[in-house]
């Protein structure tokens, strides 16, 4: 559940990297570069996390995009992975699909954009899978700080078969990046999941915090990244994501690294 990345920018995806769960779309062009700017990126990730929990049954996963950048600051993409039944409802492919619009307002950045998470082959009457969200960022020097908003009743499968809406869900990012030495960045990530209902009729509070720290190092374009997960799982989380909820025997909020690369092109 959930990430992408537009790698325009190679010093982004180093901060980034794969599994981060960060939305970071390419900066505006500047002025004598073409209107409109085509990028793709494809890489590998030992264990694909979405805000602190596996997407792949802790397995590796493979990962790649494209997007479509203008000068004027708008920008849409399509991004994509292969996942676990757990995460897809049914079939093994999430696929993103995405776009917005990012500026500069007095040396801050402002990124506005809707995102959805599609599963194809899922059965949406039973799983709940596909989900879409309304994101606001905003940066500072090295730090990121990005708000996104569940527009439909769906969260990631977390209503199971119940009539509970997750409409209104909220998830808090902040990302902050620090260049270490010529091509090695660190960045430290701290978010929380606000649910707006309980997971399940029975499971208890499913909203919780996540944490990542990790570095990258960019190699002439390719990116090898590692970093460390952890959660501070609540009893609701842990019956949607962990040993019992995600039906395969593993806890997917095991706290865990994660080793990527990554190439932009």
């Amino acid at each position: 559940m959930k990430t992408y990345l537009t790698l325009s920018a190679i010093a982004l995806a180093a901060a980034a990297t794969l599994s981060s769960g960060v939305v970071m779309a390419a900066d505006p062009a500047p002025a004598g570069t073409p209107d409109f700017v085509v990028t793709g990126n494809f890489g590998i990730t030992s264990d694909y996390r979405f805000r602190g929990i596996s997407q792949n049954d802790q397995d590796p996963s493979m990962q790649g995009g494209f997007d479509v950048a203008h000068s004027s600051g708008l920008y849409v993409g399509t991004w994509g992975s292969n996942v676990s039944t757990w995460t897809a409802g049914a079939g093994s492919l999430e696929l993103d699909l995405y776009g917005g619009y990012k500026t500069e307002l007095s040396g801050v950045g402002v990124d506005v954009g809707f995102i959805a998470y599609t599963y194809p082959g899922s059965v949406q009457s039973t799983t709940h899978a596909d989900t879409e969200e309304a994101y606001v960022g905003l940066s500072y020097g090295p730090a990121t700080f990005k708000t996104s908003y569940v527009l439909g009743k769906n969260y990631f499968a977390s209503t199971g078969t119940t009539n509970v809406s997750a409409k209104g869900t909220m998830y808090y990012d902040l990302t902050l990046t620090q260049e270490l030495m010529p091509k090695l960045t660190a960045s430290i990530h701290a978010g929380y999941t606000d649910f707006r209902k309980d997971a399940e009729s029975t499971a208890g509070k499913f909203s919780y915090a996540d944490y990542s720290v990790g570095v990258a190092y960019d190699l002439n374009g390719y990116v090898f990244g590692v970093k460390y997960f952890t959660n501070d799982a609540k009893v609701g989380t842990r019956a949607y994501a962990g040993t019992a909820g995600s039906g395969t025997g593993k806890n997917l909020l095991k706290d865990g690294f994660a080793v990527s690369l990554t190439k932009a092109f």
